[in-house]
């Protein structure tokens, strides 16, 4: 367990639950941080959008990987 997630636990367990004033800080900036990194995460970017009518197919032939997030990275180091 990282820390992160070790604070984000203890603070809904101690500073949510049991009302201590420290844990609850505690949680609002972490809460916070996560909060914050969602919403300034990038789209995916629409390469194109395409009507298809009744017996048309789409095929894709080739496209570059693009480079995994951190977050993803993060998960096969397990």
């Amino acid at each position: 367990m990282s820390l992160l997630n070790y604070l984000r636990a203890r603070s809904l367990k101690d500073g949510f639950g049991r009302g201590r004033r420290g844990w609850f800080a505690i949680g609002v900036v972490v809460w916070g941080a996560r909060l914050l990194r969602r919403l300034a995460c990038r789209l995916p970017e629409t390469a194109s959008t395409e009507t298809l009518k009744p017996g048309q197919s789409v095929t894709v032939s080739a496209l570059e990987p693009s480079r995994p997030s951190k977050r993803r990275r993060a998960g096969r180091r397990r």
